[in-house]
Order: C-alpha cells, then structure tokens, then sequence
C-alpha cells in the first residue's frame, strides 16, 4: 500500500483533531481510509459519493501500537480519525484504477472508504483535492491531498 516514501498519512496538520466518543474499529480499517463513527464505534465509509450529510474522517495509523501505514487496523483495537482541513494535507487511500493526471483534481467517495476521481458532471460531495499526479494502478493506494 505504502508507496513513493509515503510513511505516515497527516502530514501537515497544524491543528490535530481527533474524535472522540466510541473509537474501538467494528470492522478491518486501513490506515488513510475514509471513515465513519457510529455509536458501535468507527468502520470503513460504504457512504456513496452523493451524500453530503456525514463529517469526514480519515483513519490515522496506529502509531502507539508502533505500527504502521501497512499495517490494518483489527476488529476491537482503537482508530484514530481525524478531520482534514482545507489548509492541510494528507495521504489517503485512493481507489485502484485511478489516473490521476493533475492536482487539483476533486475526488469524492468510492463507497468502499477509498476515494475515487469525482464525476464532472454529476453532485457529488468532494472531500479532498489530488495534491499529485499518479495512477493507483491495480490496488488502492495513498495518494497526497488536500482537504475540501
């Protein structure tokens, strides 16, 4: 998952804003994924690109355990999620298949917690820009942003 040197998912956060409330992972969550919280605690977003009533939240990874942007976060262990500003960045976990051809791109939901390239011409909630150009390939990958 980690590539290009990419070894940590907020990278210039001025204002770190964790969550608070039930964080334990009711599911497998990777590092950089879009998440929700819930009131049984925090999973993946399965929300599609068309809603806009949600908080967004990405899962940090779990530095107090030593782990890493590789390593997935077990059912029952804490996430740390945090809000991406407008001002910051960070790298997040992009869909595969996504060409990525300029910054700047919006990129919303792929319903999967991975982000996707946003439709042009349809309304969908954008929650980050592309912060650089890459093609995710096969498999999802931590691509830098910005946040929306």
């Amino acid at each position: 998952m980690a590539i290009d040197g990419k070894r940590t998912i907020f990278t210039d956060q001025k204002i770190p804003y964790a969550i608070g409330g039930n964080t334990t992972a009711t599911a497998a969550v990777r590092p950089g994924a879009l998440v929700e919280q819930s009131a049984s605690g925090i999973a993946e977003s399965a929300r599609a690109a068309t809603v806009f009533n949600r908080q967004i939240l990405f899962a940090d990874y779990d530095r107090l355990s030593a782990g890493s942007v590789d390593d997935v976060i077990p059912v029952g262990d804490q996430v740390i999620a945090r809000k991406l500003p407008a001002d910051c960045s960070a790298n997040v976990l992009v869909a595969a298949g996504q060409n990525i051809t300029a910054p700047g791109l919006a990129l919303s939901s792929n319903g999967d917690g991975t982000l996707k390239l946003a439709a042009a011409t349809s309304l969908e909630k954008i929650v980050a820009y592309s912060d650089e150009i890459i093609n995710t390939g096969a498999s999802a990958a931590l691509v830098k942003v910005k946040g929306a």
